[in-house]
């Protein structure tokens, strides 16, 4: 009983680090606190090392990144950019049905990510519509604004 109590609260101060982490990414400040623990029921957390590639030009796009510490280079061979933390890169794969990555992603230095794959998000907003919607919502005025 007391092992099943440490390890809720526990788990609870970790679901709170994760909402707290979703609430400095731009793509989530509209999100209410129940609505960004739902998501980070769909979160996979991976520690990269300094040059190890998280993905590479032409792989299929299945994963959204969203960097919590370190940095991260994306090129395409001609031009380089660095993602700094609290960003989420990698989103094409949200929004094309068979796309690929159009850029190299290599950790700089050891960096923390969180990646949500296309599969689980899309049965997220399937399940909670509300949640779909900002995110369909976010991702396009993210696309707007680029043009």
């Amino acid at each position: 009983m007391l092992k099943n109590l440490i390890s809720f609260i526990f788990l609870d101060k970790e679901i709170k680090n994760d909402v707290a982490f979703l609430k400095l990414i731009d793509t989530f400040k509209m999100f209410t606190q129940v609505e960004l623990k739902k998501i980070t029921t769909i979160l996979y957390k991976r520690i990269y090392l300094k040059n190890e590639y998280i993905y590479k030009k032409g792989e299929p796009a299945k994963i959204v990144y969203l960097l919590k510490s370190g940095k991260v280079e994306l090129s395409d061979g001609k031009t380089k950019n660095i993602v700094e933390p609290n960003t989420m890169f990698g989103e094409r794969s949200l929004l094309c049905a068979s796309d690929v990555y159009l850029k190299d992603a290599k950790s700089v230095e050891k960096s923390e990510l969180y990646m949500i794959h296309k599969e689980d998000l899309e049965s997220l907003m399937e399940r909670e519509p509300g949640i779909g919607y900002k995110i369909i919502k976010v991702l396009l005025e993210n696309l707007y604004d680029k043009a």
